[in-house]
């Protein structure tokens, strides 16, 4: 008589003990929302009352105000020759403040006259506390509104004291009105490894023990695990994961005659488990370093006018660093300095809207919402971008045709809508970059028919030889210190440059043998070249890499503290019936005078 009432016992107990299970658990998740939130609550609070309350005697509210936060953690680990030189790790959580005042048809953004020039740039992010206390938050973005505000309204006087002495031929608004949004995603937490790392790093970073004729060498691991919120006073929300992780092998060293040479590879992907394997990265640093040994010993290439076939990594590059540039449709700003408005120049293709800017048989696609390719991964995918409008695909160019421009919420005459490309860097105000760009084709050959058609166009222009180019030099990953050299303070850029060659081959006509060449730079590469393409390959490279926000002084920002917008362009190979390439001027430093310590014997 005792076991029923015992197996009711247990049976009550077990029920008990799930239903308190099930307490604890969603009140862990409440727990962990709820401190998640204080953020954003600060955020929503501290916006509502400089709305409703910021402004001074006799001046005029902002009508527009947006609050960006990356929250971030940070690690490098850095490995030269078999050692650990650098294993940091860091936090940060930066706030962006975009405040306007004035109205949607003329504000004070986008405009540098005197002092303002620094607030047309961006200004510097402030850096708020990094522990979720409400009241130490409010204060940050209290202090940060308030210099904002200031900013702003010194910005608009000297804007509209400009604008009274133009004459403007056509008005158009400042800033778009865009339908608000609200996209919450769940905080992804990754784990990090920082011993495994390490010693992963150090093992192939040991590789150039086997190459001694490399000067220098590096390989450096960088991650960032963030999470972005984006708050605006029309009501958009979003907070979004932004995680990227990128490992960079660098090398370097000089061919007998004094000629700097260099090799880099670059991996990326939104975790660590989309890095290639440590087997498969040991033998991509293994051939970098088997190239760049045969380069100390390649012959120079003097000269060089006639067909070249770009293909690979340099197709990606060339359409990165030639076509994507130029897809903006955002207006560039008014500038009191005629100097300083030179070097801030619009998109070629800007006035060029329904005319043939590709050969027919190109179609180009802007497609932040694909996040794999092939099963490669794409760093150029977002969900909402930085001014918290939903990314979309843009059909750019269709059979050669250029039918529209991406754009952010700064309008143009004729589009005067954003179709979520408003992008930025740490430091700058948004401004419009490309996410996800696909260079696709109808009429796709393989690289043997390339080649051949190559190797025809030769024939036909007398030529012994012909041009492969299957590597550009990306200087933000194998290095380089700025310089305004290429930019005129009285005409902006001098001419449109791709960046040198790291890999360039002879094909003789007679058998089709390729022969490595160094020492090359494109003489001109501009983007209305791009129409005479003659042959384009059914073989896409993807091109994962870091691009600067636009303008000449974003770019500079960028190559001055290494920071970068995630980028991909998805390109094929691509025939140019003619293109002029030249030996770079200037001396060379002389070959050190010892060997390689490590070599010595």
């Amino acid at each position: 008589m005792m076991r029923p009432k015992r197996s009711r016992f247990i049976f009550l107990w077990i029920f008990f003990l799930s239903w308190m299970l099930s307490i604890v658990i969603p009140a862990s998740k409440l727990g962990a929302r709820q401190k998640e939130d204080v953020l954003l609550k600060a955020l929503k609070d501290e916006m509502n009352r400089s709305m409703e309350k910021l402004q001074l005697k006799d001046m005029e509210k902002p009508y527009y105000i947006e609050y960006a936060v990356e929250d971030a953690e940070t690690f490098v680990i850095k490995s030269v020759f078999g050692a650990i030189v650098e294993s940091d790790q860091d936090r940060s959580r930066l706030l962006r403040v975009g405040l306007r005042v004035g109205s949607y048809d003329l504000d004070n953004s986008e405009f540098a006259g005197g002092r303002s020039l620094y607030s047309m740039i961006g200004g510097r992010p402030t850096q708020l506390v990094l522990e979720d206390d409400y009241a130490a938050l409010r204060h940050d973005m209290w202090l940060a509104t308030d210099g904002a505000y200031k900013q702003a309204l010194e910005q608009l006087a000297a804007k509209r004291s400009f604008i009274k002495t133009k004459v403007q031929s056509e008005e158009i608004p400042d800033f778009s009105r865009e339908e608000t949004t609200k996209t919450i995603a769940p905080k992804k937490l990754l784990t990090f490894d920082q011993k495994k790392w390490e010693g992963v790093l150090r093992r192939l970073s040991a590789i150039f023990r086997e190459f001694p004729v490399i000067y220098d060498s590096s390989i450096s691991l960088n991650i960032r695990f963030s999470h972005k919120y984006f708050i605006n006073s029309e009501g958009t929300i979003s907070h979004q994961p932004a995680n990227l992780v990128s490992l960079y092998v660098r090398a370097a060293t000089q061919a007998s005659d004094g000629m700097g040479l260099k090799h880099f590879v670059p991996s990326y992907g939104t975790s660590l488990e989309q890095l290639p394997p440590e087997k498969e990265m040991a033998a991509s640093i293994r051939k970098m370093a088997e190239e760049l040994t045969a380069l100390t010993s390649a012959p120079v290439l003097e000269k060089y006018l006639g067909p070249v076939l770009v293909t690979g990594q340099a197709a990606g590059e060339l359409f990165a660093q030639v076509l994507a540039p130029q897809l903006s449709g955002q207006r560039s700003p008014l500038m009191e300095q005629q100097q300083m408005a030179a070097m801030m120049t619009e998109s070629k293709l800007a006035s060029r809207l329904n005319r043939r800017v590709l050969p027919s048989f190109f179609t180009v696609v802007d497609d932040p919402t694909q996040k794999t390719y092939e099963k490669q991964q794409l760093i150029g995918s977002y969900k909402v971008d930085d001014q918290g409008v939903p990314a979309r695909p843009v059909t750019i160019i269709e059979r050669g045709v250029l039918k529209t421009l991406l754009m952010s919420r700064r309008p143009s005459k004729e589009i005067s809508q954003s179709n979520g490309h408003g992008r930025t860097m740490q430091i700058g105000s948004p401004s419009v970059q490309i996410g996800n760009l696909f260079v696709q084709t109808t009429e796709g050959k393989s690289f043997a028919e390339l080649k051949q058609e190559l190797i025809d166009l030769c024939q036909d222009q007398g030529l012994s030889y012909g041009l492969v180019i299957k590597k550009f030099d990306n200087p933000s990953i194998s290095g380089r210190k700025f310089s305004l050299s290429s930019f005129s303070m009285r005409g902006g850029p001098q001419q449109e440059l791709v960046t040198p060659p790291i890999l360039a081959y002879k094909v003789f006509i007679e058998d089709g043998r390729e022969e490595l060449v160094r020492g090359v730079i494109v003489a001109e590469m501009s983007v209305r070249m791009l129409k005479d393409i003659v042959a384009v390959g059914k073989d896409y490279y993807v091109n994962n890499k870091l691009m600067s926000g636009g303008g000449m002084m974003r770019l500079f920002f960028s190559y001055a503290v290494g920071l970068g917008i995630p980028t991909t362009v998805i390109a094929p190979s691509v025939l140019f019936e003619e293109v002029e390439l030249k030996k770079p001027g200037g001396a060379h430093q002389k070959p050190v005078f010892l060997k390689h310590p490590f070599f010595k014997k």
